[in-house]
């Protein structure tokens, strides 16, 4: 009876589906004693600040350091060429890509980083950034997703140029990617061939950008007598940075500690390795103190991770019921200058294959084309389980283009189809 009596208090403490929760950890931060990484501070820490490229496309002529170095406060000025003999001018991605730490020779979008300050305070490093001299010469830059693929269209990464075997596919123009499909194509094309009643609709859902209230930053502290590397950081997926900070350095991943604390929001732009993270656990193991890095709101906007932008055509076969016999997809997918996305499996579109929705669809194809620009890189679930909202929203705007056009071929009788 006792244990029957416990049962029964536990669930009406319980309760049930759809009743309110009581919030634990609401107390602590509406006082204020909420540990964000700008609230780390530790003995000797310096701050990181970055010279970035005012051109979204442009070659890296001359970089003097001279009058930045000399302000006081001042410990370091740091470029590509300072991180290519440590082989960290240039970081992996998680879509299998590679992205510039720091601009190697050009830069690929406005506001991409150039060069590193390391300063005493975070106001010094602004002001020195100020002071770093970068001669630039511009190039044609190529922001329509459409043009990426033309003949005369700029050649964006020349560092891949040559490379025709992507990770994901074969690459068919220096400014592709990959081509990802789903479905069957014959099948699918022989239906369209066949159909009474065939819609076709363009569409295009725009280039989205979270925003959450704290920005991306870390701090990375090197203990060189132990080569114990802790690193604060912005993250919604730490074990992700402790792999890839492992790659990257050479320090085991049993040394190297990675805390992520309080998050202001992250809404899939905290999933990423920043050229930001990179730059500062750089500096602190170059000179052996903690080095924070917090980036500023047009920072946040202007580099971090985007969502969407993504070019869709969908097209519905159906017979004169309106039966659906078959779906048809296209996706030009715009990713920027570098194939950065937080992609969750193999597939470079995530789940896009789930685009068929809840209907009942005999047969379909999916294609994916993706391609680079002059636009920052990156790509995450922006309030979705990756790119679900896309499909949904392909399926769903074909599915009343349909409509539209299956009522005004129907028979009326005072406005009312019959």
């Amino acid at each position: 009876m006792a244990a029957e009596a416990e049962e029964i208090t536990r669930e009406a403490d319980l309760k049930g589906i759809g009743c309110s929760r009581k919030r634990k950890e609401d107390p602590r931060f509406v006082q204020g004693k909420g540990n964000y990484v700008d609230d780390v501070k530790m003995p000797g820490m310096l701050f990181a600040d970055m010279v970035r490229s005012p051109y979204a496309h442009a070659r890296i002529k001359r970089i003097n350091k001279e009058k930045a170095l000399a302000l006081p406060g001042v410990h370091a000025v740091l470029t590509a060429e300072d991180l290519k003999p440590l082989n960290l001018h240039w970081i992996p991605t998680l879509a299998g890509d590679v992205q510039a730490v720091l601009a190697d020779e050009k830069v690929h979008f406005q506001y991409q980083e150039v060069a590193v300050v390391v300063a005493d305070d975070r106001y010094i490093a602004a002001d020195a950034t100020e002071l770093v001299e970068v001669e630039y010469e511009p190039l044609p830059v190529l922001v329509d997703a459409h043009k990426a693929m033309d003949a005369d269209a700029p050649v964006l990464r020349e560092d891949i140029a040559d490379k025709m075997e992507g990770a994901h596919s074969a690459r068919v123009h220096p400014n592709h990617i990959f081509t990802w499909e789903a479905g069957d194509k014959d099948p699918t094309d022989r239906v369209f061939d066949q159909a009474d009643v065939t819609v076709k609709q363009d569409m295009y859902y725009h280039r989205v950008h979270p925003s959450p209230l704290e920005t991306c930053g870390c701090v990375a502290s090197f203990d060189k007598v132990n080569e114990h590397l802790t690193v604060y950081v912005t993250s919604q997926a730490p074990h992700v940075v402790r792999t890839v900070v492992s790659m990257l350095s050479c320090i085991p991943e049993s040394k190297v500690r990675v805390v992520s604390p309080d998050i202001g929001g992250g809404f899939g732009n905290k999933v990423g390795i920043y050229p930001g993270y990179v730059n500062a656990i750089v500096a602190s193991i170059v000179l052996g103190c903690p080095v924070k890095w917090v980036e500023d709101r047009m920072e946040h906007l202007s580099t971090t991770a985007f969502a969407r932008d993504y070019h869709m055509t969908g097209e519905l076969a159906a017979d004169k019921d309106g039966r659906i016999k078959a779906l048809r997809v296209y996706v030009l997918a715009d990713h920027g200058a570098f194939d950065a996305c937080a992609d969750p499996s193999k597939f470079p579109a995530g789940l896009f294959h789930i685009c068929t929705g809840s209907y009942d669809v005999p047969v379909a194809h999916v294609q994916v084309d993706g391609v680079y620009t002059n636009k920052p890189p990156g790509g995450v679930a922006y309030r979705c389980s990756f790119r679900v909202t896309e499909a949904v929203y392909v399926i769903e705007r074909t599915m009343d283009v349909l409509a539209q056009k299956l009522a005004w071929t129907k028979p009326r009788f005072a406005g009312v189809i019959l």
